[in-house]
């Protein structure tokens, strides 16, 4: 496990007005709730002033992504979806919220994550929360038989060498994708090859920890 070595606050100046924050007595004990402009829509997101492994903030890429992701939604329309990375959870509201996604949140085995982002999905009017799963990268995978066919990420590998622990992850998932009956007939009359259906990676931010 790598823990946080600096704060990345800098990467995140509102300089646009993207971002605005909420400004509580609350907040500056532990965290600030921002709103954020998404597509289509505000969120209001809980994001910790400093988190040991880096799950405290709204990263750049989420925006980019989901500009990328309206733009390209037959890619996701009808997926069961699972994003690895989600930090605060604010992408994956966001495609529940725009396209009523079947999406399951996920990052490291921490308690404080699943919390904040079952918080931010209360915030936004999701309930019941979406569900998640804690799961470090390159550890046992918490369920024997996952049902996902769209892996999504973005910004999620600020160490180097997570590589390849996140790589055994998405092995993982790539073995145990299965088809369901209209893919598998697809799949018997050549139109489609097997293995997972899509894989959507945006890695757009890493450092080598060292």
């Amino acid at each position: 496990m790598d823990f946080a070595l600096f704060s990345p606050s800098s990467l995140f100046s509102d300089k646009d007005g993207g971002s605005t924050d909420e400004e509580t007595e609350e907040t500056h004990q532990s965290y600030a709730e921002r709103r954020h402009q998404f597509p289509g829509m505000e969120l209001l997101i809980r994001e910790f002033s400093f988190h040991q492994l880096n799950a405290n903030l709204l990263w750049p890429g989420t925006f980019s992504f989901a500009e990328w992701l309206v733009q390209h939604r037959s890619w996701v329309d009808g997926r069961r979806t699972i994003e690895l990375g989600s930090g605060t959870g604010a992408l994956a509201i966001f495609l529940r919220k725009i396209f009523q996604l079947d999406i399951t949140t996920s990052d490291y085995d921490d308690q404080e994550i699943a919390d904040n982002i079952a918080h931010n999905c209360r915030a936004n009017g999701i309930s019941p929360v979406l569900p998640h799963v804690k799961h470090s990268w390159g550890d046992a995978f918490p369920s024997a038989d996952p049902d996902w066919d769209l892996v999504i990420a973005s910004d999620i590998l600020l160490y180097v060498k997570q590589y390849a622990n996140l790589i055994k992850t998405l092995c993982f998932l790539l073995k145990s994708y299965k088809p369901t009956v209209n893919e598998a007939n697809a799949q018997r009359n050549g139109e489609q090859k097997g293995g997972t259906s899509l894989l959507i990676l945006s890695v757009l931010y890493s450092n080598d920890g060292s």
